[in-house]
Formats: C-alpha cells, sequence, structure tokens
C-alpha cells in the first residue's frame, strides 16, 4: 500500500513537469547506484557515524581527494543518503545512509558494493541485446557464468553472499510469523546460505529443529553465525548441491530464492532432487518475489530483469508457473500462497 501510494505521489508530482525532465532524471540512475556504491565502498557512513562532520574531514580519513569528496556527497545529500548544511557543508547520514555501514544492523553495504562492480553494470549495459535475442547477458558479456565468475572473483563472491544475506534479514521475522509453522519437527534449508532465515525461523519456534544444506563455503561459515545465534545444537549443517541428489529428511523444506537464479530445465532439475528425498506428506515451501504478468510495481520486474541481465536465464515467475514447475516434479501444489512482506509463500505438498 505505500509503495502504491508513493507511486501515485511522484505522479502527481511529475504532472505539471515536462516529459523531457522526468526522462532525464529517469536516466540517472546509473548515477545514483554509483553514488551509493562509492559512499559503501568509501565507509563514508562509518567514518561519519552518528557525527555531523565537514567533507575535508571525511576525505582526511578516507584518503581520499577533499574537493571531488565534497562533490560526491553533495550528491549523495540530493539523492537523500546524507544531509548537507548550506552554509557550512558539513555533512550527516541520513537513516537510509547510515544502512552503508558494514556493522549497521540492517547492513546493505555489500549489496551497493555489489551494484557498483563493474561486472555487474557491464552485464546491464547489454541489456537491449538481452531483449533483442532473449539470451542472458552475463555470460554472452563476460564469457562465463556469473558462477564461474563469482569462483574466479572470490571477493565478488563474498559481496555477493553479503548481499543474499541483507535482503534475506529484510523479511525473515515476517516469513517466520507468516507461515503456519509446525509445533515441532524439522525444517531443512536447501541452499539457506549461512542459515540466516532458518535462524530466524527457529527463533521464533523453539521446539523446531533445522539442517542447512549448501556448498562447503556458507556451511562451514555457518558454524560461527549458527553459535552466535545459539542454535548449534539444533541445526544439522549438510553439504549439498542442488544439482545432485540430497539426502535430508525434514517435514518442511524451504528454497527461498533459488528458483529465480535458473532456467525452467536446471529449475526442474532441483525440484527433482528435492522431491526424491522428501518423505511422504511432507512439504515444500518456495519463497519468491512473484511477478504478476501485467502489473508494473517496482520491485518485481526489477529483479526480473536483474535475472535477465545477471543469471543464466532466471526469471521472476507466477504462482500459476511455480506450481507447473512443482506438479512437474511430482510435488502437489496446494494453494496456499501467503504474501511476506515482498516475497510470497506458494506451498507444495509430497
Amino acid at each position: 500500500m505505500m509503495r502504491a501510494q508513493q507511486r501515485r505521489l511522484r505522479q502527481l508530482a511529475d504532472a505539471p513537469m515536462p516529459p523531457g525532465s522526468t526522462l532525464l532524471e529517469l536516466t540517472a540512475g546509473l548515477a545514483i547506484t554509483h553514488v551509493v556504491a562509492a559512499v559503501a565502498e568509501l565507509d563514508i557512513a562509518g567514518i561519519v557515524g552518528d557525527r555531523t562532520m565537514s567533507t575535508a574531514e571525511i576525505a582526511r580519513r578516507a584518503g581520499t581527494d577533499p574537493d571531488t569528496t565534497h562533490r560526491l556527497l553533495r550528491t549523495a545529500a540530493a539523492f537523500g543518503l546524507c544531509t548537507m548544511n548550506r552554509r557550512t557543508g558539513k555533512v550527516r547520514m541520513t537513516r537510509v545512509g547510515k544502512t552503508l555501514h558494514r556493522d549497521h544492523p540492517a547492513s546493505m553495504h555489500d549489496w551497493a558494493v555489489y551494484m557498483g562492480l563493474r561486472s555487474t553494470a557491464d552485464a546491464w549495459t547489454d541489456l537491449v541485446t538481452s531483449v533483442r535475442t532473449g539470451e542472458p547477458a552475463f555470460p554472452r558479456v563476460h564469457g562465463v557464468s556469473v558462477w564461474e565468475w563469482f569462483s574466479q572473483h572470490p571477493d565478488e563472491e563474498q559481496l555477493f553472499a553479503g548481499s543474499m544475506r541483507a535482503i534475506a534479514v529484510m523479511n525473515a521475522q515476517v516469513i517466520a510469523k507468516t507461515y503456519p509453522w509446525p509445533h515441532s519437527g524439522t525444517v531443512c534449508d536447501v541452499g539457506g546460505g549461512i542459515g540466516t532465515l532458518l535462524a530466524t525461523v527457529l527463533d521464533a519456534h523453539p521446539y523446531l529443529r533445522g539442517i542447512l544444506v549448501d556448498a562447503p563455503g556458507p556451511v562451514a561459515e555457518a558454524e560461527t553465525f549458527l553459535a552466535s545465534r545459539n542454535l548449534t545444537s539444533r541445526v544439522t549443517r549438510t553439504v549439498g548441491n542442488l544439482f545432485e541428489s540430497l539426502d535430508v529428511v525434514a517435514d518442511i523444506y524451504l528454497l527461498k530464492d533459488v528458483l529465480h537464479d535458473w532456467d525452467d530445465a536446471r529449475c526442474a532439475t532441483i525440484l527433482e532432487h528435492v522431491a526424491a528425498t522428501m518423505p511422504s506428506g511432507s512439504r515444500l515451501v518456495l519463497v519468491e518475489i512473484v511477478q504478476h504478468p501485467n502489473t508494473a510495481n517496482f520491485l518485481a520486474p526489477f529483479v526480473d530483469l536483474q535475472m535477465l541481465t545477471q543469471t543464466d536465464g532466471g526469471r521472476q515467475r507466477t504462482v500459476e508457473q511455480l506450481n507447473a514447475l512443482l506438479t512437474t516434479a511430482g510435488l502437489t501444489p496446494t494453494g496456499t500462497v501467503l504474501p511476506a512482506y515482498a516475497h510470497s509463500l506458494v506451498e507444495a505438498r509430497k
């Protein structure tokens, strides 16, 4: 509702403006992304903290040029990341800008830097070719899939992983409260990273146990994270591959933002492996940003094109498309579709 109201207010505000001015503002999106990324990479939110600081002092602490630092922060103020005093030029971070600090509880630092990476941006710049051909941009531009690229560039892989964790934190509480979790039993998060969502579910439901399945790196990293949440004894960590057979027995299986990374054929393979390990009567819950065919809200269409430019055929899907994939894998959609902030929970039963 709030997003719809914001869009309507923007439409009303822009109504008297010349259309060229509005288009000029829209094309500034490239600049906005890179300004946000620069503020994050330079850790300006960490330098300023809760203080008010001159741009000269910020530049000194960041090791940057004072003049260009002032110019960057003046633009960042225009985009709402900070405020700049008109008389003194001193800067104070806004609530939004503070989330660019690595240590902020709701930090978006990694996402901001990831979106500003040359590898990410170069794939977006070839969007028009993807629209013409229907083929993803990243492998065409870089010669390898995004997953191969990450294996060759571990620093970028870390940024991507951190980005996904930050996004998971945004609605983990809503998911934990929205779905009718059983009083007891086992929840298996397949491709669950270090366990961000799983930990939130277990915190909210103390009689549930968990299984976390992912690649060796995230599974190893999960040990420290789960210990920090006092969940080590309640979670079994298992190394697994989405495209290979799984051997994990649970009551509920989760796949959050997994299918949107892949084309239909590879989604079918993933779901077949999950379905094969599920005992009769168990449930699978897909957590996806559902794309309604003709609905032009910002988030789902944006993420859909993010998948087109960055992955190997990934996309956002309708509930009907998700149900078709589930049915093909031998699962039975239950008709339960629950909104959970930006995502929806789509349930199927073995």
